[in-house]
């Protein structure tokens, strides 16, 4: 979504609504009002006045912007719409401009979106329809939008993770963030394949390389194959770091004596089970520990053998109560080097 110019005004109604004294608000407004620009290339230029629109690269304008976008979400009635779980309905996710629209229906998708349309074009808020995409596991409905259908997709990146709705999802993206970590490690190609100490290299992996592979390993299912594609991605690096091939028969557990960085499978697993403790700790009722311990949608299971969940490999250490148990941090604690 992005925001028209010439409606301001709803920036401050937002924020009135939303509890933000009056003061504060007229020092935004003046802000707004009154500031100016400069170009400096070689030179710096004459100063000129800024008379539309919201501030690119302010930290006050994606605050404003979801101000808005707020005040329009909550206007919306969308009480039964969404998934069902739990007894409520989940219609949607957001992060700042990136929103996610959740239905169980084509039907009622369709309706979300046009109700979204509409109230975002009262305060000047526009959706993007070369960057609104539709998934489904069913039969795919023409849904329409401006009397232009929207494009049906297979997988999509929110947030930096790839979404599908496959059964391989999981394996799916681990190999795409084993190729991400691959580009970051040719990025910094004049480290890490140069002649610099073993100590420079180790922190350029452990620092800037590494945490590409584990972004979101959170909500990763560690199959065995999974495990697997984490330990030959780190294992390659560490033989390219070095400079030693296949060939040279060298044992892995040497190499890593040598390069001393951190095992990206433990130090995944290690995040995973930190952020399960966090998630049963939680006291707000957030969707996050709903979805977290849901079962899924009521319906007729298929043939064979079930599908891995995402708690199922904490359940392994923790018992089938481990939600319980993770609200003792310490007896949480000593749980997780053997799950690691």
């Amino acid at each position: 979504m992005y925001f028209l110019s010439q409606y301001m005004n709803c920036f401050w109604e937002a924020l009135s609504e939303q509890g933000v004294e009056k003061e504060y608000i007229q020092v935004i407004k003046n802000i707004y009002k009154n500031s100016v620009s400069k170009v400096k290339l070689e030179s710096t230029g004459p100063d000129f006045n800024i008379n539309r629109g919201v501030r690119q690269g302010d930290p006050l304008s994606p605050k404003l912007f979801i101000a808005v976008l707020e005040s329009i979400i909550n206007k919306l009635d969308w009480n039964k719409y969404g998934l069902y779980i739990k007894g409520e309905y989940l219609s949607h996710l957001r992060f700042a401009d990136d929103l996610v629209l959740l239905s169980e229906t084509s039907e009622n998708l369709e309706r979300m979106i046009q109700s979204l349309h509409e109230a975002s074009r009262q305060v000047g808020l526009k959706i993007n329809l070369t960057k609104t995409n539709t998934m489904t596991n069913s039969y795919k409905r023409t849904i329409s939008l401006e009397h232009k259908p929207l494009q049906y997709v297979e997988q999509y990146i929110y947030l930096g993770k790839q979404i599908t709705l496959d059964s391989n999802s999981n394996e799916l993206e681990v190999e795409r963030r084993t190729r991400i970590t691959w580009n970051k490690f040719w990025c910094y190609k004049e480290v890490m394949k140069s002649n610099m100490p073993t100590d420079m290299k180790r922190k350029m992996m452990n620092t800037c390389i590494l945490p590409c592979l584990t972004y979101a390993c959170q909500t990763w299912k560690f199959t065995n194959n999974i495990k697997n594609k984490i330990i030959t991605c780190q294992r390659g690096m560490e033989r390219s770091m070095l400079n030693i091939r296949k060939t040279h028969r060298i044992r892995h557990t040497k190499i890593r004596n040598i390069t001393q960085t951190i095992d990206a499978l433990h130090h995944a697993q290690r995040l995973k089970f930190k952020w399960a403790g966090h998630v049963a700790r939680l006291k707000d009722k957030r969707w996050t520990s709903k979805v977290a311990t849901w079962d899924g949608p009521q319906g007729k299971r298929r043939v064979g053998r079930p599908y891995m969940r995402w708690e199922d490999d904490i359940k392994k250490i923790a018992g089938p109560d481990w939600i319980h148990i993770a609200k003792d941090r310490e007896k949480w604690k000593s749980l997780e080097e053997a799950f690691t």
